[in-house]
């Protein structure tokens, strides 16, 4: 069962043990004035998840996305690195949205490219096909191919 905070406007909190179906949105206070819920904030309970100490055998926090226990945010940064990764903070402002544009551009050209490739498969033999929707000047000017040594 959850802890249920209220305040009566005299400043006196009071925490109630009550089941979640029971839960009313004010109650008498001790001094006899109108208590309403408060929003709570979650426990912090620092001997159980995310056991820094080791007292639990914890020892450290798992990160799921690491893969990996740490205990600090030291420790934290270092695997990071090992692993090629970077915090969200320090990328960019923009950088997601930026990377998610030029996917969907790349996306569309993708399907562009299928539907070309598909009309001229209908007309010709498939090397051709080939050799007409991917030819060296189509992929230049679409941007796919930058060695400047490949000859059209």
């Amino acid at each position: 069962m959850p802890l249920y905070d209220y305040r009566c406007p005299d400043g006196h909190t009071t925490e109630v043990l009550l089941r979640v179906n029971e839960v009313p949105k004010a109650m008498v206070c001790h001094c006899g004035q109108l208590a309403v819920k408060l929003v709570s904030k979650p426990a912090l309970t620092p001997g159980r998840w995310g056991d820094q100490t080791g007292t639990y055998g914890v020892d450290g926090y798992y990160d799921k996305s690491l893969g990996a226990t740490y205990s600090n945010s030291m420790q934290r940064d270092r695997i990071m690195k090992e692993k090629g990764l970077v915090r969200q903070e320090d990328l960019p402002s923009h950088f997601i949205e930026d990377t998610m544009e030029k996917e969907a551009k790349e996306s569309q050209q993708h399907e562009a490219n299928i539907k070309k490739f598909k009309s001229n498969l209908a007309k010709h033999e498939p090397g051709r096909a080939i050799a007409e929707t991917f030819s060296v000047s189509e992929m230049r000017k679409q941007g796919t191919l930058a060695d400047s040594r490949v000859k059209d």
